[in-house]
């Protein structure tokens, strides 16, 4: 099977797991009340100018949210629905079916940035415009696909961890402020940047308010090339780890246990 023809199908196969339990999407559920807490501060403020900073910061912390549950669960769901050892038995490589399983809840996460702008234009009347939607949702799909790429290397990271629930916590906040979800990383100290700057998040954060304000950085397609970049080089570590999982599996006949 051709590397597009597994990823299709892991596509497929989280599509029909999704339908059938749909618990992965409850984040949709909850985006509207962050909205709600972030627009309501910006406004009672008195902050016209961080309306989009408002906005945007629910749909990022939500397709996060997404992607790092499905990271977390992934890999026991399939031990539990007997899935794994059809897996390490097949020729079509583990990490492929996860990145593409994956690729299914990041890409249902973006619907959290329409539902985060229909509560702003909806339920507080604001006028938020989006300056130049086509940079809008390049960054919207580079974010996701950085998102996916992310959440497969912790995937295999989750894998070998004995403590998954408290690796799962830490990393929210932390990547929420490093990746400028709400405050833009260039108003953090400066000491945070270089740090700021190897999570895909600041990039995106920043393209995503640009295209929405106009004030694009320059040159664009550079913060895009990022973004997709480190989101790159995530997917190529957690495949590494991966199929050296799954070799080691192979190899030691316990598939169930490794």
């Amino acid at each position: 099977m051709s590397a597009l023809n597994a990823l299709a199908a892991a596509f497929r196969l989280q599509v029909a797991l999704t339908r059938r339990s749909p618990g992965h999407l409850m984040i949709l559920l909850t985006t509207p009340l962050f909205s709600v807490i972030f627009l309501s501060l910006v406004t009672h403020g008195q902050r016209p100018g961080l309306l989009v900073n408002a906005v945007l910061a629910p749909g990022l912390i939500g397709v996060w949210l997404m992607s790092l549950d499905l990271a977390a669960s992934i890999i026991e769901e399939d031990r539990l629905g007997g899935r794994t050892e059809l897996l390490v038995a097949s020729l079509t490589p583990m990490s492929l079916v996860v990145f593409g399983r994956i690729s299914v809840i990041a890409l249902a996460g973006a619907l959290t940035f329409v539902e985060s702008w229909l509560v702003a234009v909806v339920g507080f009347g604001a006028d938020i415009p989006i300056d130049r939607p086509l940079v809008f949702v390049l960054a919207v799909l580079a974010t996701c696909f950085a998102m996916a790429g992310t959440a497969t290397l912790l995937a295999a990271i989750f894998i070998v961890s004995r403590a998954r629930h408290v690796f799962q916590n830490a990393l929210t906040y932390p990547f929420y402020i490093l990746g400028g979800v709400l405050v833009p990383v260039a108003l953090l100290p400066g000491w945070l940047e270089p740090l700021s700057r190897v999570v895909f998040l600041s990039w995106s954060a920043d393209l995503l308010r640009g295209s929405m304000s106009g004030d694009l950085p320059d040159p664009w397609p550079a913060w895009i090339a990022a973004t997709v970049g480190l989101g790159a080089a995530a997917l190529a570590g957690g495949v590494l780890l991966i199929n050296r999982m799954v070799d080691r599996s192979r190899e030691t006949a316990s598939v169930t246990n490794a």
